[in-house]
């Protein structure tokens, strides 16, 4: 194993010990695991999580794995997965003294474990796209697929509160989990046009992303040259 290998394996199990450290730090004295498990923040932190511990078991089996379509599809979803956490809180959430579980008994835990989540990991996450993955491997078509999950959220919230589901954090809603989707007090018409913002705003930066590695591959093959 070479020096550059050696420091992405290190890199990544970081990236796994921030998501454990952020989890595992919102799950303490939490006053109700299935609201915490049902924001995004948590969601998204988890699909990282998933994603690092199976990208080691699929090297196991495949070594080539990180070489792969399925790879990059897989990487870019996660990487606009946890850059719209990162994104949404600091433009809208932050201001707003967001947390997820006020009920707990130690602030610290809330302001440690919000910058391990909101901050920590996804900026590590970018981060180990920027120095270690191959450029130029993402592609306008895998955009849709990106999608998915950011998509599907909205749904699981309404159905999760649909059946008695609530949330117990301050700076969004107890009901639905954050102010953009509360439809009791905002409106359908105010629901649908957050979300067109965040579909629009997602799918641009998915484009830019998607410009930006295809940039930097024509960068280093002129290095190369």
């Amino acid at each position: 194993m070479n020096s550059k290998r050696r420091f992405s394996f290190a890199f990544k199990v970081t990236i796994i010990l921030c998501c454990l450290i952020g989890i595992l730090s919102n799950l303490i004295k939490t006053t109700s695991l299935a609201s915490i498990f049902s924001f995004y923040t948590m969601q998204s932190n988890l699909l990282v999580l998933v994603f690092y511990v199976g990208f080691f078991i699929a090297k196991k089996f495949k070594p080539n794995f990180d070489s792969t379509n399925m790879y990059y599809i897989l990487k870019g979803a996660i990487i606009m997965a946890i850059l719209l956490t990162f994104i949404v809180y600091n433009i809208s959430l932050q201001k707003l003294d967001f947390m997820m579980d006020v009920r707990t008994s130690s602030s610290n835990i809330l302001n440690f474990s919000n910058l391990f989540v909101h901050f920590i990991t996804p900026i590590l996450v970018f981060l180990d796209y920027i120095i270690f993955d191959e450029k130029g491997k993402f592609k306008p078509k895998y955009i849709p697929i990106w999608c998915i999950f950011p998509a599907l959220y909205p749904i699981y919230v309404y159905t999760y509160a649909y059946f008695g589901g609530r949330f117990f954090g301050v700076g969004g809603s107890n009901k639905y989990a954050y102010f953009f989707l509360d439809i009791d007090k905002i409106g359908v018409d105010g629901v649908i046009g957050y979300l067109l913002l965040f579909t629009i705003g997602f799918i641009t930066i998915s484009f830019l992303l998607v410009k930006i590695d295809g940039l930097l591959r024509k960068r280093k093959e002129k290095k190369e040259q």
